[in-house]
């Protein structure tokens, strides 16, 4: 059976045998007929647009995310600026010195999701380097070197006090252990989680490749928590308490018009959650982010996955409705449909310079 053993250490085999790593598309088209069910209950195809009326669209993914981070209170953002394509980069240099951002730090594109474009950046030569290469808006944000990191998915409906913390997802950085004989690259061999990341570790770890940990040596391989760069995705729900919610509750109330949606936060420990110190909110996502401990695959299912997802835009369509019972306008279809085609000219837009310089 050696031959399996290779066949099912291949990226294509490992993703279809891991629902957790399934596309996307494999989550939410076997849920059109109950979201174009929503939609009429609604009637208007729009309507989940109304659920967040301080953030443009809702929170679709077609937001500004600096413009949504901006709505955080103070005491919990990380300083962060925005770079334009073609702006001086001295410019941004001096930008970066006057809002105390030093090296390392992370990029992220304005306009993004499931950790498109998102980099760890050292130097100012390899910031200039990553601009150049892609020309468009970016937030420069200040690398937060807390030890946590958690998503935390958060509701309420219009005019209730107290809202819900319905999912809490716990994350595991990327990383191999060491076992004194394999070098790293042999260790990434070994897991599923790492093989899928090996093209782009060959690539930003090089360095790590031939070097051989100890006995119980722990390598880190990422410091970004997108499940897209190998984050394992830990569902810690059954963690929720009244302290959690009061502590979100606080948060929301403080930013304009957010009812919906999931806070992604670094901390120095779990309990930082129960009083709402040392905590910074590296991102504010509205509709379109799901509670991720779905992704759980060794507490949930495929199936599973699916009802969670279902139940959320069931949340979308209560919140939704009722703000616009109270007068929030659903944005019309025309304008959604012209942002999503600027959306998809920008992700086409990726990807061919990602071919060229693969070429």
């Amino acid at each position: 059976m050696k031959w399996w053993s290779r066949v099912r250490q291949t990226p294509y085999v490992i993703k279809w045998l891991n629902w957790e790593y399934w596309p996307s598309g494999a989550f939410y088209y076997p849920l059109v007929p109950y979201f174009l069910w929503l939609m009429l209950k609604a009637r208007h195809i729009c309507y989940f647009t109304a659920a967040n009326p301080g953030i443009y669209t809702g929170g679709l993914g077609l937001e500004s995310k600096y413009d949504t981070i901006l709505t955080t209170p103070l005491r919990y953002r990380p300083n962060a600026i925005l770079a334009q394509p073609g702006e001086d980069f001295m410019s941004i240099l001096n930008r970066l010195q006057e809002a105390s951002i030093v090296f390392p730090l992370i990029a992220k594109p304005d306009i993004g999701f499931r950790g498109l474009l998102v980099q760890k950046i050292a130097t100012a030569a390899e910031l200039e380097l990553f601009l150049l290469r892609y020309p468009f808006t970016f937030i420069l944000q200040e690398f937060i070197t807390l030890p946590c990191e958690i998503g935390v998915f958060y509701h309420r409906l219009p005019g209730q006090e107290i809202g819900t913390v319905s999912s809490l997802t716990t994350k595991e950085f990327l990383s191999v252990t060491g076992d004194g004989h394999h070098t790293v690259e042999q260790l990434i061999g070994q897991k599923d989680r790492t093989i899928l990341q090996l093209p782009r570790l060959l690539k930003t770890h090089a360095h790590l490749m031939d070097y051989v940990p100890g006995i119980s040596e722990k390598v880190p391989l990422g410091v970004i928590g997108n499940h897209s760069k190998g984050t394992r995705f830990i569902n810690s729900s059954e963690r929720i308490d009244r302290r959690i919610i009061a502590t979100f509750d606080q948060i929301s109330k403080e930013i304009p018009g957010f009812y919906y949606g999931r806070f992604d936060i670094k901390c120095q420990s779990f309990d930082d959650l129960y009083t709402g110190e040392n905590i910074q909110i590296i991102e504010i996502n509205g509709i379109c982010s799901e509670p991720t401990h779905i992704y759980d695959a060794e507490k949930g299912s495929y199936w599973s996955a699916l009802r969670d997802i279902a139940a959320q835009w069931h949340l979308i369509y209560q919140i939704a409705t009722a703000n616009h019972r109270q007068g929030v306008a659903y944005l019309p279809t025309r304008e959604v449909a012209d942002a999503f085609r600027r959306l998809f000219a920008y992700q086409r837009q990726i990807r061919e310079i990602e071919k060229d310089m693969e070429r």
